[in-house]
């Protein structure tokens, strides 16, 4: 990997040509999860649109993978030309207030290209993400490297909450990005309709940001083109009608999302089990019939 990581990205992306076929066809990647999910997520689209979604999703996927690693080897004045960062105004403001900010975004395009933000703007100067600790000793090494690469903090899952009040209380603001669209592990979820389903997530990020003094900012994003992404910080407003609703902040994130996610479908990451697991528990149903019927699942959801 270090040693294709040298490599020009116009070579690596032939090599993400050859990895699709191989992926898509021969070793066939959660083909059937990834179809299931679209057709579950956009009910009104065709067999043949949704297979043009799915390939193309494929093609997307082999291109994040030869972009994360390229973090290894990759030159401040060619992130600087493929990644294109508006909206720091919003930030900086919000730093200069005070206050500590909470960058939400989902599993779209390269996500490890997205610390890229944390040099764009002037302040806050401290810049965090969190992560899951991997069981692999050399990959979490590995991971811990490509994501360090623009100096930002690593703050492992379980000590989020610990680093962040310690953050507080030092009084420099900083800015943490949270994936926020990653499935429930924990007991506190809260279930909102998204993409056509009921979804989990959990609301930590909002729950801390209530105890830190943080405002909670998305980050919308596009891909204008192969290995080219435009990043914009979007300030989250909340209905009226939704504010009595449990964590609006946070559902207000998915509704985000889901506009991000319709203006391009194919670079969300669709392989992840995200609604299906959810149902595993039912005991009426045999393990068997739970792991492989996902057309009984896409009906209950779609007519709950």
């Amino acid at each position: 990997m270090r040693l294709l990581a040298g490599l020009p990205l116009s070579v690596l992306y032939v090599l993400s040509d050859i990895a699709y076929p191989i992926v898509y066809y021969i070793i066939r990647y959660r083909r059937r999860l990834v179809r299931e999910n679209l057709r579950c997520s956009f009910p009104e689209k065709s067999e043949k649109e949704i297979l043009r979604i799915e390939k193309a999703f494929y093609r997307n996927l082999c291109d994040v993978f030869i972009e994360a690693f390229k973090c290894l080897n990759i030159s401040d004045a060619e992130m600087r030309r493929r990644v294109e960062v508006l909206n720091c105004e919003l930030p900086e403001r919000i730093a200069s207030e005070g206050k500590n900010i909470f960058m939400l975004l989902g599993h779209c395009g390269c996500w490890e290209w997205y610390q890229e933000v944390c040099v764009r703007y002037k302040q806050p100067k401290k810049g965090a993400e969190i992560y899951k600790q991997i069981k692999s000793e050399y990959f979490s090494s590995l991971m811990h490297e490509i994501r360090s690469r623009w100096n930002t903090e690593q703050i492992e899952m379980k000590q989020t909450v610990r680093t962040m009040l310690k953050w507080h209380s030092e009084g420099e603001p900083f800015l943490c990005g949270f994936i926020q669209d990653q499935s429930p592990s924990t007991k506190t979820k809260v279930a909102i309709q998204f993409l056509n389903q009921t979804t989990y997530f959990a609301p930590g990020a909002e729950e801390i940001a209530q105890k830190v003094n943080a405002e909670l900012v998305y980050l919308d994003v596009e891909k204008t083109g192969r290995g080219h992404y435009r990043l914009t910080f979007r300030e989250m407003v909340v209905a009226e009608e939704e504010k009595n609703r449990p964590f609006p902040l946070s559902a207000h994130f998915f509704h985000m999302l889901e506009k991000t996610i319709h203006r391009q479908p194919d670079i969300w990451l669709w392989s992840h089990n995200r609604w299906w697991k959810w149902e595993l528990s039912r005991p009426a149903m045999n393990k068997k019939r739970r792991l492989l019927d996902f057309s009984w699942f896409c009906h209950k959801k779609s007519n709950p």
